[in-house]
């Protein structure tokens, strides 16, 4: 069964590209490490800053608090929200991941993103 994004269709010249991320890549809050990964990838998507996207696992399950949010992109799909809780300040929405990506954009399934101006995610 096909789930192929809708969006390509009406928008064919937007590109949404996903590469291995090279080496280590860290996420730090306020200067406190929570989540190391050499799983990552990175997602670059038409003009938009790239994103990395890490294995859920990166980061502790004791940060992160299911949130009721969600967002519709039409090129990867609904994206499922999770607060990020740190050092007793919650970072709220923070946190995206698509449980059930489109068809083109497959193996960020099981990933998550995160806010740049909540955490700072990169090389090590």
């Amino acid at each position: 069964m096909s789930n192929a994004a809708p969006g390509f269709a009406k928008h064919p010249n937007h590109t949404v590209t996903i590469t291995p991320a090279d080496g280590s890549i860290i996420v730090m809050v306020n200067g406190k490490k929570i989540g190391e990964t050499q799983s990552a990838l990175k997602l670059t998507e038409a003009n938009y800053p790239l994103a990395y996207y890490l294995p859920l696992e990166t980061v502790p399950a004791e940060y992160l608090t299911k949130s009721e949010h969600t967002a519709y992109c039409p090129f990867k799909g609904t994206a499922s929200y999770y607060h990020l809780e740190i050092d007793g300040h919650t970072h709220e929405n923070a946190v995206w991941t698509y449980r059930e990506p489109y068809d083109e954009v497959t193996s960020i399934k099981n990933h998550i993103a995160i806010y740049p101006n909540v955490a700072s995610v990169g090389p090590a």
